[in-house]
């Protein structure tokens, strides 16, 4: 929890001097000046919300919503967003940690992504666990296209409106997932050996999902 607060007043302490650098006449009529300008319009209240985890006997469940929310009238047009750039980030950043604290590395399994991906749309919809129609979360490894036998499975959920490049944003709500303790301990959870992660960009704010599973 106090690394949790640490992040929210490190935030806190950077967007204060990217306004003071936007306010003042040090950087006016720059380049930097200007993209510090924009981001600050962009990230004028950010915070991070975390939705209460559930588990069960055969299952882990964690999601977190980080929202960066923007009033400036500039969007990022979706043709823009690389989805295999922040797939392949969140992977890289998701296996740094856990060869950081010393939990075998996670394999992407095709499955896992789509099944990822189907969730990372309906998150649009339904920011839950529970998916739109109603049926428990896991329901999406029993579907013919996205089927995965599994002993183990964990999920996580991020949103953010997207302000920053792929691996910025990919970076952005990965911190937020890693200093919330729920979800942390699905990333390093030693008995999960592969993943899936989806992505998906409605226009304007961005969800990743990670699906995590031991296979039977």
């Amino acid at each position: 929890m106090r690394k949790f607060f640490s992040y929210c007043i490190m935030v806190i302490v950077l967007i204060g001097f990217g306004y003071w650098l936007a306010n003042s006449s040090i950087l006016e009529n720059t380049k930097l000046g200007d993209t510090i300008s924009l981001i600050a319009d962009k990230a004028s209240s950010a915070k991070i919300v975390v939705i209460e985890e559930s588990s069960s006997d055969h299952s882990q469940e964690a999601s977190t919503s980080v929202e960066v929310s923007s009033t400036s009238d500039d969007a990022t047009e979706t043709d823009k967003l690389n989805n295999e750039v922040v797939e392949k980030r969140v992977l890289e950043l998701l296996n740094d940690l856990r060869k950081e604290v010393g939990v075998p590395q996670l394999t992407s399994n095709d499955q896992l992504k789509k099944a990822a991906n189907k969730r990372a749309i309906e998150t649009e919809e339904s920011f839950s666990h529970t998916r739109p129609d109603g049926k428990a979360t896991f329901t999406v490894l029993e579907e013919p296209d996205s089927e995965y036998s599994y002993q183990l499975a964990g999920e996580n959920l991020a949103m953010g409106t997207y302000y920053l490049d792929e691996n910025g944003m990919s970076e952005w709500l990965f911190d937020g997932l890693k200093n919330s303790p729920g979800h942390y301990e699905n990333m390093v959870n030693k008995d999960f050996e592969e993943v899936g992660i989806g992505v998906h960009y409605d226009g304007e704010n961005l969800y990743i999902v990670q699906l995590f599973g031991t296979p039977l």
